[in-house]
């Protein structure tokens, strides 16, 4: 197995052009890392580089769901592995792009297999509305005293999963964690960052919802609601599921286009926050192709 580029950061930061130029420099093909841009027909939304583009560098993990499947992170795992093996039989480097920060995460780390028991993660959240969050943290803090120290009581997305875990497994979270292994175990990831500064990337993702608007993303979704049906998954995902409200009209395109917005800027925010915890990752600005590839190349040259 060879080398993992990582190209990341948040929505609006260029990181699809970024990983095709990165790929170009370095003789590689990009895989998305995006849990929308995997669905046929989503396309302006998930803001995929248009079919002309992809095919100057292979793309891979981009339209392969013709229907509604589930798709989470256990099939990306599978797949990116599969199409990372077969870049390596070509002698050529995975570049993987996207801002989906818990597919960029499974790939280093695994998932450990688990059997999920109905109705737990519910119980587990009428348990904080009954007791409070407190009681939560505390019978993690007691099952787990070590994992209990690295997250807050108010971080209740990370305390109902690794109560969950423990529910299923009968194992501290720390302890499942550990035993986790991934495909990639071994290979050596090399993860840039795309920074923006905060203004300048608000102001991108504002233009960004403004083109998707005028290329047509309301005629998208109408045809793709006809065809596949509000359940379908990607229409939960950013953008589309404001446009769903509209179609239904339950909001105005206004407002739609403002909750957009709006969402677009707090989803970046939490990719940001979910980036910073991780110390591996080295941040240059989304503007400067020259210093990113500089950097990829360095680490490609040098040794582990």
């Amino acid at each position: 197995m060879g080398p993992v580029i990582q190209i990341l950061g948040p929505t609006g930061a260029g990181k699809s052009r970024m990983a095709l130029a990165v790929a170009r420099a370095v003789n590689g093909e990009v895989i998305s890392a995006d849990s929308v841009q995997v669905y046929q027909g989503f396309d302006i939304g998930s803001d995929k580089l248009d079919a002309a583009e992809r095919r100057l560098i292979p793309h891979h993990l981009i339209d392969i769901i013709p229907d509604c499947a589930q798709f989470n992170a256990s099939r990306f795992l599978e797949l990116s592995f599969a199409a990372a093996s077969g870049i390596w039989s070509r002698n050529r480097v995975p570049v993987v792009c996207g801002g989906t920060g818990l597919y960029l995460t499974v790939m280093m780390q695994g998932i450990f297999p688990e059997t999920k028991k109905s109705g737990c993660r519910e119980e587990l959240k009428r348990m904080a509305v009954e007791k409070g969050w407190g009681a939560l943290h505390a019978e993690l803090k007691r099952i787990d005293p070590e994992y209990a120290r690295k997250i807050g009581v108010n971080d209740h997305v990370r305390l109902v999963r690794a109560l969950e875990i423990h529910r299923n497994s009968g194992l501290p979270p720390s302890e499942v964690f550990r035993l986790s292994c991934s495909p990639f175990a071994g290979c050596r990831f090399i993860r840039v960052g795309l920074h923006v500064e905060r203004p300048a990337l608000y102001r991108a993702i504002d233009a960004r919802v403004e083109r998707m608007l005028a290329n047509g993303l309301v005629d998208e979704a109408r045809g793709l609601l006809r065809a596949r049906g509000a359940a379908c998954p990607p229409f939960r995902a950013l953008g589309y599921k404001e446009v769903l409200s509209h179609l239904r009209g339950e909001i105005g395109l206004e407002t739609a286009r403002e909750l957009i917005q709006r969402h677009s800027r707090q989803f970046a925010k939490r990719q940001l926050t979910w980036f910073r915890r991780e110390k591996d990752i080295r941040w240059l600005p989304a503007s400067d192709s020259n210093a990113v590839i500089a950097l990829v190349r360095q680490c490609l040259s040098s040794k582990p």
